[in-house]
């Protein structure tokens, strides 16, 4: 019986690798993953920093220099920030998932990261003994609103880094014609 697998290029994004039962896996190559991963946490961190900067100049009337978006607390922001498209990713890679489908999914993604973040803010200070003004409703719409505004980001960014891996595994296939 002939194996049905075409065999992939050494140099494409993806490889074929035998999984725990035996049968052969396409998964990404170590360049194209490590590549993928740097996009993801860079698009990811980099639109939360951004958020973050936009809410305290917009709403909360602060400036945040280098020093506020690079120490602690800007570190965790865009660590929070870099897990919504690597979620994103790993919920509709290689899936041929639409750009609708990506931005709604973003869009819940960041819902539930702000319903984290909001209500671990509400419990923090419900013990503490803080009251809460109407002030903080404009602040909450706004970062929901900041954060639809990412999710449209993070959407567009993994849907093109899916399209461009499913466009180069076609390209480089078996059976493509690269010599001109």
């Amino acid at each position: 019986m002939a194996d049905a697998t075409p065999p992939l290029p050494d140099d494409g994004p993806t490889r074929l690798v035998e999984g725990n039962d035996g049968e052969l896996v396409e998964r990404l190559s170590g360049g194209t993953a490590t590549l993928l991963l740097v996009w993801l946490i860079g698009i990811g961190a980099g639109s939360a920093l951004l958020a973050a900067w936009l809410l305290a100049a917009l709403v909360l009337r602060v400036r945040l220099g280098a020093a506020e978006l690079f120490a602690a607390p800007g570190l965790y922001i865009g660590l929070f920030g870099a897990s919504g498209p690597t979620v994103l990713w790993l919920a509709g890679r290689a899936q041929s998932r639409s750009l609708g489908w990506f931005v709604l999914t973003a869009a819940k993604i960041g819902l539930v990261m702000d319903v984290i973040l909001l209500g671990g803010t509400l419990l923090v200070s419900l013990v503490m003994g803080a009251t809460f003004a109407a002030g903080a409703l404009v602040v909450a719409a706004s970062l929901v609103a900041m954060t639809l505004a990412a999710s449209l980001i993070w959407a567009l960014a993994t849907w093109s880094a899916d399209r461009y891996i499913a466009g180069a595994r076609v390209l480089e296939g078996p059976g493509s014609d690269r010599s001109g």
